[in-house]
This record gives C-alpha cells, sequence and structure tokens, in this order.
C-alpha cells in the first residue's frame, strides 16, 4: 500500500503552492484508493525549532521531560520520513527563502544516521520520489535578473537531491502576487501563464508518482 508524506508550510489563505498541492493529491489518491497519506500543515500545527533539549537528545540519551519530549518528536518525524514512499513538499518564497516552519521540520526530521547518511554512499532515503512545488511572488528563474535571489529551489535542491539522494522534481509557479498587485494585464498574463504551466507539471509529475508506486 502506498505512502504518501504531504508538508504544506504557508501561512495565506490565497497560497497557490498549497492549491498546486492539493491537485497533486487528487491525481495521487485517484491512482491511489487505498494507499495512505500523512498531512503535516505547518502554518497551523508547526514543528518547534530546535532547542538546547532537542540538540542534546542527538548526542545523548535523554534525561529530563523536555529530553523526553524532544526525543519523541524527533522519532515521530523521522518514522514519516522513513515510512513514506513519496514525499510531497508545498512552500513559498517568503523574505527570499523557504518559510521558517519547513527549515524547522527540516531541522528536527534530519537525523544523522536515521534519514541523514553517515557514509555519502549510503542514502537511507535514496531513490524515493520527491516533488517540491514552490511559489514565488515575483520572477527568479533563470535568466531573470533576481534569479540568484532565489534561496529556496538551490537550498532544497541541495538537502533533498544531493544530500538525502531522493528523486527529486522542483515545480515552480512565478509572479503569484500579480494577480493582487499588477495594474498592467500584462504582468498579470504572465502570472496566470505561469500557474496554467505549473498545474499541467503538477499532473504529470503525480501520474508519474502514481504509477512508478503502482509499478513497484
Amino acid at each position: 500500500m502506498a505512502k504518501l508524506l504531504h508538508i504544506d508550510s504557508s501561512s495565506s489563505v490565497h497560497s497557490v503552492s498549497r492549491k498546486l498541492a492539493t491537485e497533486f493529491r487528487a491525481v495521487w489518491e485517484k491512482e491511489h484508493p487505498e494507499g495512505t497519506v500523512t498531512y503535516r500543515d505547518l502554518a497551523a500545527d508547526p514543528v518547534p525549532h530546535p532547542d538546547i533539549d532537542a540538540v542534546l537528545t542527538l548526542m545523548s540519551p535523554p534525561q529530563t521531560e523536555r529530553q523526553q519530549a524532544a526525543a519523541a518528536l524527533h522519532e515521530e518525524l523521522v518514522a514519516e520520513l522513513l515510512t513514506a514512499d513519496a514525499l510531497l513538499i508545498s512552500a513559498p518564497m517568503y523574505n527570499w527563502t523557504i518559510p521558517s516552519n519547513l527549515k524547522a521540520w527540516l531541522d528536527q526530521s534530519l537525523v544523522l544516521g536515521r534519514t541523514l547518511p553517515y557514509d555519502p554512499s549510503h542514502q537511507p532515503l535514496g531513490g524515493r520520489s520527491a516533488t517540491v512545488l514552490l511559489a514565488y511572488g515575483g520572477g527568479y528563474g533563470e535568466g531573470s535578473p533576481d534569479a540568484d535571489m532565489d534561496h529556496c529551489a538551490p537550498y532544497l535542491r541541495t538537502v533533498l537531491g544531493k544530500v538525502l539522494g531522493y528523486e527529486l522534481e522542483l515545480i515552480t509557479v512565478e509572479h503569484t502576487l500579480a494577480a493582487f498587485t499588477a495594474k498592467d494585464p500584462a504582468e498579470q498574463a504572465k502570472g496566470f501563464a505561469s500557474l496554467r504551466q505549473a498545474e499541467t507539471a503538477v499532473a504529470e509529475r503525480a501520474q508519474q508518482v502514481a504509477e512508478s508506486l503502482t509499478q513497484a
């Protein structure tokens, strides 16, 4: 039975990244009606940023109630990653990088020797599917004047693709704020066109991931 781990991180009621993730889920669940989905909404129910107790539990057995709670959270998050056949993450750009709630989830979930490899040649999560849906208020694509200001996609490619070894695909939608802020119809059209392209890519990716798990 296929298992999907779905992480949303946007705090916006108009979230485009969440919309795309919902569309991915619809395709995936149609192909895997008996499958299971573990869902975390990091805006509604954030994972705490690691504190000193959380860090101590990574180096020695927990001694206090706070450390025991921190260790239990690590175990819960690690288990969710290790038991998921596929990972789906949606995220907006906030101040030129990923939301802090998503960074906290990564910091708490990536544990050396469990999900993070000691040996780079042995990746516990290597080869599994990961799909990241990124929403940008402006234009940060390759060749744009602000391309070097994108600290979302490069970071996630490093962590999920290079370090963890996921079979990773990033799908981006740009100019999401144009519908609310742009007065020029041409600028608004950029946002709508980018959204249509992203929706098509999401549907294709979801179908690909779902079929690969059916064949596995």
